[in-house]
């Protein structure tokens, strides 16, 4: 365990601290540790996540292999009782909904230890570890479930504190933290794009078996590029001291309303990732048997789907940033609130696209063209909603609690992922058509909400924001 005493005061800077501050295309050699490693944790969980549930309804959760997994039966019971799931397809839908779920709910524990107690360096350095045996031990069925746990508990202890420690690599004023959190979500999609060319079309074409094992082997390069640098990072994150308000200055909205708003934002978050994240559960399962998928005489595989989404939301994250740029420049910057809108009535309309398509070809195959423009829609919506969250609670967040509220944000997911996993489960007993057209109306109900509410949210974030800079 690392000491609770606070870091020492910098080094002073020579030529060689220079050249190492910006060795990584203009950002500290310790970011590209970061961003190797990101890259790596995106292999591996993007490329679980986009064979996960083909994998599980149709060769793990069957009768005679379900048996040879260890305490398959009573999570079979566990999942029956709380979710209501008996077919496989059920099971594994259900499985999906509490393993990304719960994935995501973890980073919150993580980074309160972080913050408190071991410190954001060895959290990261123990949670890749766990992930590192977490995913080897998926290519062996009977430990399934043991390598799921394990994959939960290593993504908490690694999440928000991986993200946190990017901020503290940069002076409160140092302008290169917001393209390093922007590299940072690209490292992510660099993962998502070459994971399911590799783990998925080993898992589809050649054994799950061989597939998951890809997936372990990006996992441990993911702990060697950390630990590559880790005597580069700083042991924990230091929290900046607030400002005290001079004697008389007015108060701005209390820390509690400031967050109050923050985690109403999450709500329109959280019915956007309940919509977008059916991509990698229903939707392979949907594309396999009505998609027509061969080109040429070559049946593309249906995880490749997933490989779309890794170089779309790269394209769309550049796009976005650029017209973001020009309407600052303009003086026609929208706030964060409607950029969130934008977001959601983009996955609304992929949804859409998938609804009219299963409406329109019936029994018949869809083209090919349509699942991609679907691809196209929702990852054009990625950047206007988690980065910009991102942003606003670096922005608005109460000082001291940056790891913590990341931890929050992450919460979304959790309840998106929920949701996901409960919504799969009708898939089986709806009309493809109808089962899109929910989510489409899922994505456009996190609009709605954001129409209603985002006056007032952006109310009390200019007023805290008046209050810290004296104004009120």
């Amino acid at each position: 365990m690392e000491p609770a005493e606070p870091i020492p005061p910098a080094v002073p800077r020579t030529p060689d601290r220079d050249r190492a501050d910006i060795a990584f295309f203009g950002h500290p050699t310790a970011f590209g540790h970061i961003f190797a490693t990101e890259i790596c944790l995106a292999f591996a969980y993007y490329g679980l996540i986009s064979i996960l549930t083909l994998y599980m309804s149709t060769y793990l959760f069957l009768p005679g292999t379900a048996e040879g997994v260890i305490g398959f039966g009573s999570f079979r019971r566990f999942l029956g009782a709380t979710f209501g799931a008996v077919s496989p397809l059920e099971l594994a839908s259900a499985t999906f909904g509490l393993v990304t779920g719960v994935f995501y709910a973890t980073p919150l524990l993580g980074g309160l230890i972080g913050d408190r107690w071991l410190g954001t360096r060895t959290c990261i350095v123990a949670g890749l570890v766990l992930l590192t045996f977490g995913h080897a031990l998926l290519a062996l069925e009977a430990t399934f479930l043991i390598a799921l746990a394990l994959i939960i508990i290593g993504g908490g202890l690694v999440k928000s504190n991986l993200l946190s420690q990017v901020g503290a690599l940069y002076g409160p004023g140092d302008p290169r933290r917001t393209g390093a959190y922007g590299l940072f979500l690209i490292a992510v999609n660099i993962g998502g794009f070459i994971t399911p060319l590799v783990v998925g079309t080993l898992g589809e074409k050649v054994g799950w078996s061989y597939g998951l094992a890809a997936a372990a082997g990006g996992m441990s390069l993911g702990l060697v590029a950390y630990l590559a640098g880790v005597k580069r990072f700083p042991a924990r994150r230091v929290i900046e001291a607030a400002v005290p308000s001079a004697p008389g200055t007015a108060r701005g909205p209390t820390q509690g309303l400031v967050v109050a708003a923050l985690l109403l934002v999450l709500v329109g978050s959280m019915l956007n990732v309940g919509a977008y994240n059916q991509a990698f559960n229903i939707f392979p399962v949907w594309a396999r048997e009505h998609v027509d998928r061969t080109i040429g005489g070559f049946e593309v595989p249906v995880t490749w789907f997933s490989t779309l989404d890794g170089i779309l939301t790269i394209v769309a994250t550049a796009l976005a940033v650029r017209i973001w740029t020009w309407q600052s420049r303009g003086g026609r910057q929208p706030r964060e609130t409607s950029r969130i809108m934008v977001g959601c009535a983009l996955t609304a309309c992929a949804f859409m696209v998938l609804a009219l398509s299963a409406a329109v070809f019936g029994g018949g195959k869809v083209h090919i063209l349509l699942p991609i423009l679907f691809f196209m829609l929702a990852d054009a919506a990625l950047p206007w909603v988690d980065t910009v969250i991102m942003s606003l609670y670096s922005r608005v967040g109460p000082t001291g609690l940056a790891t913590t509220l990341l931890g929050i944000y992450y919460l979304s997911f959790t309840g998106g992922n929920l949701l996901v996993g409960r919504l799969g489960q009708a898939y089986e007993h709806m009309a493809p058509s109808a089962f899109w057209g929910l989510h489409a109306a899922m994505a456009g109900a996190g609009l709605i909400w954001l129409a209603l509410l985002g006056g007032w949210m952006n109310r009390v974030f200019d007023a805290s924001m008046r209050a810290r800079a004296g104004e009120i």
